[in-house]
């Protein structure tokens, strides 16, 4: 692969590693081919670095065994503050139980030492470039989202004859399926639709989820009624952020917008439109 230099002095990344002689050597390349480099001595000093620089760091490049806080510790800190920024775990020794751990915490790759750069390189530029490119597709689909949902509305109040192009709107659900957590609710908190994302983030099948009540997701559902209920006195979009649980019981906090939905006949709510996005702070 032959490397785009502009691209590459795009990239921030966070360097992790306690050996001294390894660091200095793979930090004075780093520091040639890309934009910034954080560099971490340690878990702790690592997971210290990305929480303040968050917003800028592209990918995470660390040891596994280290004092303080360990490779797989840090991550998994890590990922509490944004579960999507890609990762990369070194380490001199091929061990299963490493290996199995970075699977389970959705690692980008594992890597054994002596660290050759090159493919090193190859790897952080084919994370970064992933990891960016379904950031772009996760707020384009937010936006049609809220475009599809916004449009569904005036339809069945306004009763308008708008003809609407079914080749874009079929891309439009495409898009929302894959890159959007959604549910639609029936008015009375039914669980009536799923999309491909909310499976991958909760865990549940449609077999298990659909029919189920809203509130199998969340401990507070005194606050998701709430919500409910504002929505429908206002008339609007809803705007908040609250934790929901999975199928295995972890908990995620996520920014959500929620639509109402109304009969066409009587402008009574016949149910809700509810998008989450794993919130970053």
């Amino acid at each position: 692969m032959k490397f785009d230099l502009v691209e590459l002095k795009k990239i921030t990344l966070l360097y992790v590693e306690d050996e001294e002689m390894i660091r200095t050597q793979t930090v004075s390349m780093f520091e040639n081919l890309f934009k910034k480099t954080y560099v971490g001595t340690n878990g702790s000093e690592g997971l210290q670095l990305f929480n303040k620089n968050k917003n800028e760091i592209d990918i995470v490049i660390s040891d596994i065994n280290m004092p303080e806080l360990s490779g797989l510790e840090m991550v998994e800190e890590i990922h509490k503050i944004n579960i999507k920024v890609p990762i990369i775990l070194t380490t001199a020794y091929t061990d299963e139980e490493y290996l199995l751990k970075s699977l389970e915490l959705n690692i980008y790759k594992y890597i054994t030492k002596p660290l050759k750069i090159k493919d090193l390189t190859i790897n952080i530029i084919e994370a970064v470039k992933k990891y960016n490119a379904e950031k772009k597709l996760t707020k384009t689909a937010k936006n049609l989202a809220s475009q599809n949902t916004i449009v569904q509305n005036e339809l069945s109040q306004l009763q308008d004859d708008v003809l609407v192009n079914k080749k874009e709107m079929e891309l439009q659900k495409h898009i929302i399926n894959d890159y959007i957590s959604y549910l639609k609710i029936d008015k009375n908190g039914i669980i009536k639709h799923i999309s491909k994302k909310f499976s991958s983030l909760y865990g549940y099948t449609k077999q298990e989820i659909l029919e189920q009540h809203v509130t199998i997701l969340s401990d507070n559902n005194s606050f998701i009624q709430k919500k409910f209920l504002e929505a429908i006195k206002k008339k609007t979009v809803i705007n908040f952020t609250t934790t929901f649980n999975t199928k295995a019981d972890n908990k995620l906090l996520f920014a959500c917008e929620l639509f109402p939905l109304y009969e066409s006949n009587d402008g009574m709510v016949s149910g809700y439109d509810l998008y989450q996005d794993i919130y970053i702070s």
